[in-house]
């Protein structure tokens, strides 16, 4: 899992980055598992453009690419839902989104916006989802509120490590599905 930060952060981020593209490019062709958020989603597109017009080159992994509006005032913020498709069965994902930058060419989001923003302001698609990897705005607690998310990525990883299709032992999610039923009636006015 790779964060980000904020525009001169993604500056350093992005110059300690470049030396391992290669590197991240191998992992990712041979299925490694990529969680990216916020600003490291942002970095694995073509470039980010900061609010004063600067360009940070990104790893250019995928063809996607990121502008900051000219308002620092004005962001993507608040809670989000999206609905996606993990094991060929759709679900809604819970987050807290708080960028500036809008991301633009994703071919492939993560999931469909149901509330909030996305990847720009009202987008209908949000983040970026290619086989192993999964990169979003979608911040935190992001894996504790959305255990089919947590339970997707580890069986993603230990069907890869043995080459196997891994029928995961169900956990208890009874107490989180709670949470769940009480933020969607809270976020999207529905009945539990």
């Amino acid at each position: 899992m790779l964060v980000g930060g904020a525009d001169q952060e993604q500056g350093i981020l992005a110059q300690d980055l470049v030396q391992y593209k290669e590197s991240i490019q191998e992992a990712i062709d041979k299925g490694v598992f990529f969680l990216l958020i916020c600003g490291s989603y942002q970095l694995f597109g073509k470039y980010y453009k900061d609010v004063e017009g600067n360009v940070i080159p990104g790893l250019q992994i995928f063809d996607y690419y990121t502008e900051a509006i000219n308002d620092r005032k004005k962001r993507c913020i608040g809670n989000i839902v999206i609905e996606t498709e993990l094991n060929n069965k759709k679900t809604k994902i819970i987050g807290f989104e708080n960028h500036g930058g809008q991301t633009f060419d994703v071919t492939t989001p993560f999931g469909t916006v149901l509330l909030g923003n996305g990847n720009q302001f009202e987008s209908t698609g949000e983040g970026f989802f290619q086989d192993n990897v999964i990169a979003t705005y979608l911040h935190g607690p992001l894996l504790s509120k959305n255990p089919e998310l947590s339970d997707y990525m580890i069986k993603y990883c230990l069907d890869r490590k043995y080459k196997e299709d891994i029928a995961l032992q169900p956990l208890n999610d009874e107490f989180e599905n709670k949470c769940r039923e009480q933020l969607f009636c809270t976020f999207l006015k529905t009945q539990p």
